[in-house]
Parts: C-alpha cells; sequence; structure tokens
C-alpha cells in the first residue's frame, strides 16, 4: 500500500486588501491635518477674543471712580446751621445770708415763683439773742449821749458867762462827743444784726423757676459758706450760645434773625436774634463765641437743651457755590475737576470770591449743571476717563 505526500502551499498577499490600506492612511492623514487647521484657528478666535474682553476689562479697571455735585446758585444768603446751648436768661443760686437752723420751705423743684415769694424761713437763736444785747447796749449809749449833751449845753452857758474855765468846758465837750460816737457805733450794730433777722425769710430775687432745693427743715445754714439753699431760673427769656467759624465772624451783626429747633419739639421752631459777640475768635477752635436771644414764654425749649441755631447770613449773590472738597491745587491758582458727558476730564481754574468753610464761592466760570468731582484723587489730569459712581448734594451745613 502506498502513500501519497503533498506539500501545503503558503498564500499569497491578495492585491486588493493592500491598495485599502495605503487609502485609509491617506484619508486619516488628511482629517489630522484638517483638524489641526481648525483646531489652531479657533484657538487663534479665541485668544483674539479673551484678548479683546481683557482690553476691555482693563480700560474698565483703569478708569478712576469718582463722585461728583452740582455748584448751587449763590442766592446771596447762606443759611448756616450751628449747634448751640440754651441757658436760662438768669440762673442764681440762692444762698442764706444769716446763720441758723432751716425752720421751713415753701417751694419744691419745678415750682414757678414770683419775685418776693418767699421760699424759706430760717431759725436764728443766736442772732435774736444777739440783737436783743445790742438793743440794750443801745439805750444805755443813748442814756450816756443824752446826759453828756445836757451837760456840754449847761457848761457852754458857763463858760460864755465866765463861770467856769475852758478846761472844764473842753472836757464837757470831749465828753459829749464820745458818749454820741458810742451811740452811733451802737445804732449800726443794731441795724446789722437787724439786717440779719430779716434775712431769716428767704425770698425769691426774680420770677422764675426753683431748679434745685439742696436743704430741709432742721438743717444749719451758715451764712458765707458757698452752699445753695435752691437754684433759681428765669427761663421766660433764653440766652443761646453758638460758636460761628471765622469764616462767617465778620458777617454776624447784632440784630440778625435766628431760627431755633430742638429734637424733643419735632416740626417747631422758635424765632431769636443775635445780641452780641465775644469781639475775638477763641485761638483753639478759630470760632466766635455769639449769643442770640430768645422769647420763650411756654417754656420750650427747656434751658440747657442742645439746639439746632439756623443763620440767615447775607454775602455777595455772586457766582455760584462749590465744596472746599473739591479743590485743586495744581498751581498757583485754585481750580476744580469737571466731568464731560464723555467720561472725560477737565480741570479749570476758578476764582474764589469768599471762602465759607465748607464751601467756596466761585464768581465765574461754573455753572450748575457742571459735575464738580469730590475729594479728586491725585494725578487727576484733563483727559483721563472716570466713571461717575454717585452724585452728591451740596450739603449746607458747617
Amino acid at each position: 500500500m502506498s502513500e501519497t505526500l503533498s506539500t501545503p502551499v503558503a498564500p499569497g498577499p491578495p492585491s486588493t486588501p493592500k491598495k485599502k490600506t495605503g487609502k485609509a492612511i491617506i484619508f486619516y492623514l488628511l482629517a489630522a491635518g484638517a483638524l489641526f487647521v481648525g483646531l489652531g484657528a479657533f484657538g487663534i478666535y479665541s485668544r483674539n477674543q479673551w484678548t479683546a474682553e481683557m482690553q476691555v476689562r482693563n480700560d474698565q479697571a483703569a478708569r478712576v471712580l469718582v463722585e461728583v455735585v452740582h455748584p448751587q446758585p449763590s442766592n446771596g444768603v447762606v443759611h448756616l446751621q450751628l449747634p448751640g446751648q440754651a441757658m436760662a436768661f438768669t440762673d442764681s443760686p440762692i444762698a442764706a445770708q444769716t446763720s441758723g437752723y432751716l425752720k421751713k420751705w415753701y417751694f419744691d423743684i419745678g415750682a414757678r415763683v414770683k419775685k418776693g415769694d418767699v421760699l424759706a424761713e430760717i431759725d436764728t437763736p443766736e442772732v435774736d439773742q444777739q440783737l436783743a444785747q445790742a438793743q440794750a447796749q443801745l439805750k444805755v449809749a443813748q442814756a450816756a449821749s443824752d446826759l453828756a449833751e445836757i451837760t456840754y449845753k449847761r457848761d457852754s452857758d458857763l463858760f460864755k458867762n465866765k463861770v467856769i474855765a475852758a478846761q472844764d468846758f473842753d472836757t464837757a465837750a470831749d465828753g459829749y462827743a464820745g458818749a454820741r460816737s458810742t451811740m452811733i457805733a451802737d445804732q449800726a450794730a443794731v441795724g446789722r444784726l437787724q439786717a440779719l433777722e430779716a434775712f431769716k425769710i428767704v425770698r425769691a430775687p426774680f420770677d422764675g423757676i426753683v431748679t434745685a432745693r439742696n436743704t430741709d427743715i432742721g438743717d444749719y445754714v451758715a451764712a458765707g459758706s458757698g452752699t445753695a439753699l435752691f437754684q433759681m431760673a428765669a427761663t421766660s427769656t433764653l440766652r443761646v450760645y453758638v460758636t460761628v467759624p471765622q469764616a462767617f465772624s465778620s458777617l454776624v451783626k447784632a440784630g440778625e434773625q435766628a431760627e431755633l429747633t430742638v429734637n424733643e419739639f419735632p416740626g417747631q421752631t422758635f424765632q431769636a436774634h443775635v445780641v452780641s459777640t465775644a469781639g475775638a475768635i477763641n485761638p483753639n477752635s478759630k470760632r466766635l463765641l455769639t449769643e442770640l436771644e430768645a422769647a420763650n414764654p411756654t417754656g420750650a425749649p427747656l434751658a440747657g437743651a442742645y439746639v439746632q441755631t439756623t443763620l440767615d447770613i447775607p454775602i455777595d449773590g455772586r457766582g455760584v457755590l462749590v465744596p472746599a472738597m473739591s479743590l485743586l491745587f495744581q498751581g498757583s491758582q485754585p481750580a476744580v475737576a469737571i466731568v464731560g458727558q464723555d467720561g472725560k476730564v477737565k480741570v479749570s481754574k476758578i476764582n474764589i470770591v469768599r471762602d465759607l468753610g465748607t464751601r467756596q464761592q466761585v464768581s465765574d466760570g461754573l455753572s450748575t449743571s457742571d459735575q464738580i468731582i469730590l475729594n479728586p484723587p491725585p494725578g487727576l489730569a484733563t483727559g483721563m476717563h472716570v466713571t461717575v459712581v454717585k452724585t452728591s448734594e451740596l450739603v449746607e451745613t458747617d
């Protein structure tokens, strides 16, 4: 039996698949190139857009944020508002003028009294005894003076008739003069003690209100001790004291009218007028102490209260008013920074007519429609761009 051996033949690579592989490579290369070009174009676009956004942000960040105010017209009157202190027209301690023990008091705090009303009585046993003794001594002195006068008149007649010597007459004359002097001294002592007796009755020296009572029945009171039995205030007229800034000191005159307001009486105003000024600026505060008077028939406001005072001070009515915080000093002449509608700054020099403290009166070059920068930052110059974040009102208080 015979076997037939066959040798296997290795298959050759097909020609068609080889062509497909080459085309796929080319396709992938083209796709990768297109993707690369697309990504590059997108990156360039994104970078340009980011650059533009950053430029906008940088421009916005570079702009200075400012607060502006509109100038006010100068109408010839400045409404000067100042804090003040309302005081009683008369405020006096009522002290004892004689020593003793308080017997009785008749009025307590808050009581309205008239001039001459009895506030209290003082029991003065020592003064009573001294007065009785002085009156007795006065009687003795009067008797001695009367006797000396009789002797003097008798010796005068005798001397004229040359009955007695001149020496005897001189002795009688001297005795009469001495006795009379003693009597006059005793009369003065009695008068002094009688005055002290009159001070046993403590009376109100003026119409007003009892604002304090510092004693009670049985208390010992001493004349000249400095301790007041009562405190009284006349409040039908109030004195109001304010301190006027130096810039306005020359404008405040006696007779100028003013209005008072008190927090405890909302909606109410009280009339006052300037009475006088200190006539000198306080070297520390640079202010002028000014006194006003206000009629107060109802007792409101209360004496000692804090009040707000408004003075209408006449000034030259030229130009406009700008806040002092808006001034720029980049040279010898002051200036202000004006913001235009396009947000650009224009630095404009001004001419100050009058320094009004927190405000300056400018004669020309500005209008009420201008936007003036408050607290201009350093380096601000014409042409710079700024952003207005707030528009404020020009405050009138000083």
